[in-house]
């Protein structure tokens, strides 16, 4: 924990007018909620090239040096400049249904003015804003509870006849399920009621005696006495302070009113719960249920502070200090394939200071929305004490992190999202919880088996940290709580589960690598009160909230994980495919160019569990973290530092934003059912994220980690290299907007159709179909191919749609739409395709074909259209 001195010198960081460089040593494969244990030194190449400097100032022009092909003459490729003869049809559609859920297309009339249109900027066209309801304020409409199936959990088995040989595991699994759902009906008036504890626990206002008031409990079963405390009694309790207890470990006291009707605990107040412990020792908590901690700026440990606003705001208005926000707009339809832009708010300035909710909300939403994201995965969310655990050290559970703003400004900042067509998403944490007996709850009775497992099993040794025990009453009734608390009051569309694979098992995952062995999935090393508590709340959140979303990060590879709980499996929507990033570090960090393997590369990107869908990403804020390396830093390192100005020529600059595109596409194309970005790697990001922290000692061997002094200089995003003019950052972002709006006209990621045609080792060439797109990727450090051979599944004439090779990219242009090349399909089979057509294939490019007919090759200089992209209007298969 940082010391006053060191927190009042964060909070009075000035601005840093440039970036300092400095690299960090090889990557590191861990977990990263361990709070010392993951801080590294630094390597030698990090002090020689710790003077230089990437700064917006840099001077500009453009130049580019590759062993790439300059712009070729029609003479070597006629095609780049000749229409072939136009066939009688056009390549069929293979997803026919697709627009199902969708947004229909009206075509518009490039004649037209801005007037006309009404269309102002891309953003109006690619994501129109949602009107609000016409009553004004937004409520749900709760989906009801389903019955529970009358099988024996067997019918996810279906899917996989292979999972037979483990029906026992499954059928126990099912009845532990089933018994305790049908408990909850019994003893707690149902799920609805057991899921909304916050109502009961904490503080909350009601009635007494006829008296309006507080009501305060806290289940604390090992506590001798219980009193609340604040500035409200000036910590000094009173007799009416001091709770008392039922036989289920329950303590409640009452507050009335004062006779002019003013609240006992004034709004916005601290307060905090005083108990004697099992052991006779008097210690000061934050209650569990609170629904806002603070931390003042002089202090070390957060307070309890009682939020309760006396009004309520209008629909969409931005909250005062005493008014509670009221929402305004519906939730966004669920998306057919999530686009995800993962985010942290505190590290969303481009300044080196913690964010707001509030400035988040006016400057990161339109730039995510003008990306082509549809859904936001916000991390840190859940109040931790410690800023630099990424906010997976949670203390308290229901409180959204103060150091931000006020729970009323996320409300808002949700609203926003809402208002812009984003889903959101909160990244949760129920697979541990802080150590901290201060600021969580942790020892919060007195003794350590309150909420977690007691001795060793409560312990997680690689994250410094508790362990739920997913099996007592009211932890569950907590967790289930919690869950649904962050979609009710907050209207999250749904969550990111953190560390599910730690849950699942009774080695956490730790020192085990899975094989794909059933036994490894289904026995002795599972834990099934923690599988059955994630059944439970799949049940819960997709039965009251339809849309609502639910993404598990699971490393293990569970079958079932993604199966309905209807049929008997754990219930999520995707798994994030995590072995796609562990990839690429393996081959930018261990392979020459010329040795990458076509087929291993495939192999991981498809390789996932049939009717389980997944979440495939390049890179997330793990391969971001102090210690790792980004994609781009792999690809540049140093050169980033003295080579990204549009007049430095580089060929290690040019290679890097070159793979950078191909790889982020390629996992786009191949790699899930949806796809994932941490925010700033679109652009290639510079340095990497280092919370402020002072001097520790690794957890795991006690060898000491130096801090940083509490610096926020590293704890930020550099938004304005990507948007300079000058500097090579806008290739890679402008490439990555295009590849999101191409998905947006196709939907070739949610498309069931995917075909991989040639995976050629000696060309180095990958050929995919996924939905009505052929993509055509050329990894060869040097070779270009001319009229190469590409198999198809649909007869018809093509156009190139999009090329990784367009100037708006940094490019050559030897592949662009401005040629306006039509492609005329051949009959005959050719790479287990039944027609073909010829394209030129630059070195490390990537094409890609679509319908002739949606292709437009002045797209982007309509006021609508996207920079490099070549699609008509919208597409044929247009959706959020």
């Amino acid at each position: 924990m940082m010391d006053t001195a060191t927190m009042s010198s964060l909070l009075g960081a000035q601005q840093h007018a440039h970036l300092v460089p400095c690299r960090r040593s090889s990557a590191v494969r861990s977990f990263r909620r361990a709070l010392p244990a993951h801080r590294f030194h630094r390597s030698a190449a990090a002090h020689r090239h710790a003077g230089r400097i990437v700064s917006a100032a840099q001077a500009s022009s453009t130049s580019k040096s590759t062993k790439a092909k300059k712009p070729a003459p029609q003479a070597e490729n006629p095609t780049l400049a000749q229409t072939e003869v136009e066939p009688e049809t056009t390549p069929g559609r293979v997803d026919s249904g697709i627009l199902e859920g969708g947004v229909s297309v009206a075509l518009l009339d490039p004649a037209k003015d801005v007037e006309e249109t009404g269309i102002s900027s891309p953003e109006d066209f690619w994501t129109p804003l949602r009107p609000p309801p016409s009553k004004g304020e937004y409520k749900d409409q709760y989906g009801s509870l389903s019955t529970i199936p009358q099988h024996d959990g067997t019918e996810c088995l279906k899917t996989d006849d292979t999972l037979w040989s483990h029906a026992d595991h499954f059928k126990y699994r099912w009845n532990v399920y089933k018994t305790i759902r049908q408990q909850i009906d019994e003893n707690e008036g149902g799920m609805d009621k057991f899921t909304q504890g916050w109502k009961y626990y904490g503080l909350n206002r009601g009635e007494h005696e006829g008296k309006t008031g507080i009501w305060y409990r806290e289940w604390a079963p090992g506590a001798r006495a219980v009193a609340l405390v604040g500035e409200f009694n000036n910590w000094d309790p009173q007799a009416e302070h001091w709770a008392s207890r039922n036989n289920f470990g329950v303590w409640q006291l009452f507050l009335p009113d004062s006779a002019d009707g003013a609240s006992a605990i004034p709004h916005r107040t601290k307060i905090k719960t005083r108990l004697e412990t099992a052991y006779g020792e008097w210690v000061e908590r934050i209650p569990a249920w609170i629904k806002w901690a603070t931390q003042e700026w002089n202090e070390i440990q957060f307070n309890g502070v009682y939020y309760n606003p006396s009004k309520k705001g209008k629909p969409g208005e931005l909250p005062a200090a005493d008014t509670s926000y009221t929402f305004r707009y519906p939730r966004p339809d669920r998306p057919r394939a999530l686009r995800i832009y993962e985010a942290h708010i505190g590290m969303s300035s481009e300044e080196p200071r913690v964010n707001s909710y509030l400035d988040f909300r006016m400057t990161m939403l339109p730039r995510i929305r003008k990306l082509g994201y549809n859904a936001i995965q916000i991390m840190a969310l859940q109040e931790h004490a410690y800023y630099g655990s990424f906010g997976y050290h949670v203390t308290n559970f229901f409180a959204a992190s103060s150091r931000f703003g006020t729970p009323d400004e996320l409300k808002a900042l949700v609203d926003e999202a809402h208002r812009l067509g984003l889903v959101v998403l909160i990244d949760i944490v129920h697979s541990h919880a802080s150590k901290n007996t201060n600021d969580g709850i942790n020892m919060f009775d007195g003794t350590d088996s309150m909420y977690f497992h007691g001795g060793s099993r409560g312990y997680h040794w690689m994250w410094d940290s508790r362990c739920f025990n997913y099996g007592n009453w009211e932890t569950l009734r907590f967790l289930l709580s919690n869950a649904r608390w962050w979609v009710d009051e907050y209207k999250f569309d749904g969550f990111r589960f953190d560390g599910v694979t730690s849950m699942m098992y009774h080695h956490h995952g730790l020192q085990m690598a899975f094989t794909g062995n059933y036994d490894e999935y289904f026995g002795m090393s599972t834990d099934v009160e923690a599988v059955v508590y994630l059944m439970l709340m799949n049940t819960m959140i997709h039965d009251y909230f339809p849309t609502s979303i639910t993404i598990g990060e699971d490393v293990s590879g569970m079958p079932t994980f993604c199966r309905p709980v209807s049929e008997g499996g754990v219930g999520f929507d995707y798994r994030l495919q995590m072995a796609i990033a562990d990839k690429w570090i393996e081959i930018l960090g261990k392979q020459r160019d010329q040795d990458w393997d076509m087929g291993n590369i495939v192999h991981t990107l498809t390789n996932r569990r049939y009717a389980e869908p997944c979440v495939g990403y390049a890179e997330s804020h793990d391969q971001a973290l102090v210690g790792d390396k980004t994609i781009a830093f792999w690809l540049m390192d140093k050169d980033m530092y003295d080579a990204m100005s549009l007049d430095t020529p580089s060929a290690v600059v040019d290679r890097g934003i070159a793979l950078h595109k191909m790889i982020r596409l390629i996992t786009l194309t191949l790699g899930g059912d949806s796809y994932l970005n941490f925010m700033g790697n679109e652009f290639g990001h510079p340095e990497w994220i280092d919370f402020p922290r002072g001097d520790s000692y690794d957890n795991s061997t006690g060898a000491f980690v130096p801090g940083n002094g509490g610096s926020l200089d590293k704890c930020r995003r550099r938004w304005d290299l990507a948007d300079a003019e000058h500097l090579k950052y806008k290739f890679m972002q402008s490439f990555d907007r295009a590849m999101n709006h191409l998905d947006k006209a196709f939907g070739f990621v949610s498309s069931p159709h995917q075909y991989i045609s040639r995976k050629d080792e000696g060309d180095k060439v990958i050929i995919c179909e996924r939905g009505d797109l052929v993509f055509v990727f050329n990894f060869h450090p040097s070779q270009s191919f001319s009229e190469y051979k590409v198999g198809c599944q649909n007869a018809g004439s093509y156009k190139l749609m999009l090329s990784s090779d367009e100037s708006a990219f940094g490019g050559f242009e030897n592949l662009s739409k401005k040629h306006n090349t039509e492609f005329a399909s051949t009959a005959g089979d050719y790479d287990g395709r039944e027609h073909s057509i010829q394209v030129y294939a630059p070195s490390r490019t990537v094409g890609v074909y679509g319908p002739a007919e949606w292709g437009d090759p002045e797209a982007d200089q309509h006021t609508w259209g996207i920079p490099g992209l070549g699609v008509k209007d919208r597409g044929p298969n247009f959706a959020y």
